[in-house]
């Protein structure tokens, strides 16, 4: 299952986990948390419903981080235009003293 959704990470594994009422401990690392997932009623009763959990959790990331990319982008070219700017009005100063 973990290996058909690719590029899973731990914290998709823990939003998972917490999604079908299973708890993590804050210690756990990815194979307890895997272990914790295969051995849970939900996935026993129906595993691609919880695989769709994980593929939703890991596009739901995925969208997250596009979005946070884009918007630091933009900030960033906000940052450079208002540099150009100013140095844009320092050398038109320039010009005239």
């Amino acid at each position: 299952m973990f290996l058909s959704v690719k590029s899973c990470k731990k914290e998709d594994l823990i939003l998972m986990a917490k999604e079908i009422g299973e708890n993590v401990p804050p210690t756990a690392k990815i194979c307890d948390v895997k272990e914790i997932i295969l051995n849970s009623d939900e996935y026993k009763g129906d595993p691609d419903f919880v695989k769709g959990i994980l593929e939703n959790a890991v596009t739901d990331r995925k969208l997250q981080e596009e979005k946070e990319f884009e918007l630091e982008k933009l900030n960033k070219e906000k940052e450079l235009e208002k540099m150009n700017k100013k140095r844009e009005q320092e050398f038109e100063l320039e010009k005239i003293n």
